[in-house]
């Protein structure tokens, strides 16, 4: 029997697309939040008290925080997604690995104007990230991560 490298690289790529890893099939429910900071004003979101507090404390000067908008997918694990963030900014998102016995999922993501953050984050917590990202009124971007998939 002769086989050709066109055919055996043809078959090789069926038996890959057939045999994938299971964890890839494995869905991870992600939020994200594009919050915005200003330094205009002093309302707080209530949802936000916590996480303004502890931002405050590197960056005193931004006093008034409100969510813009959030966003929840189901994440295959290993595949990049887009979410829409403010004025056209993403944020993209990969998880790495689902849910361990701890219920912590590792992601990688990069929002807007940074670079690759790759973090562990326990289920049902937000992860901020203060971005250098400022809207045309000077509103700063925070894009804040949950993981929602717990075993």
């Amino acid at each position: 029997m002769i086989l050709s490298w066109p055919g055996l690289l043809i078959g090789l790529a069926g038996f890959l697309a057939q045999a994938q890893d299971p964890a890839s099939d494995e869905e991870v429910k992600v939020t994200v939040a594009a919050i915005l900071a200003t330094e205009r004003g002093t309302d707080v979101d209530p949802k936000l008290e916590c996480l303004a507090r502890e931002v405050k404390k590197i960056e005193p000067g931004l006093t008034g925080f409100r969510v813009a908008r959030a966003t929840c997918k189901s994440l295959q694990v290993g595949i990049s997604y887009q979410f829409p963030l403010v004025d056209g900014k993403t944020a993209w998102v990969v998880v790495q690995h689902p849910a361990d016995e701890d219920n912590r999922v590792s992601l990688m993501v990069k929002p807007p104007q940074l670079g690759e953050i790759t973090y562990t984050s326990t289920c049902g917590k937000y992860f901020p990230i203060v971005t250098r990202y400022q809207t045309k009124d000077k509103d700063r971007l925070i894009v804040a991560i949950m993981i929602r998939s717990c075993k």
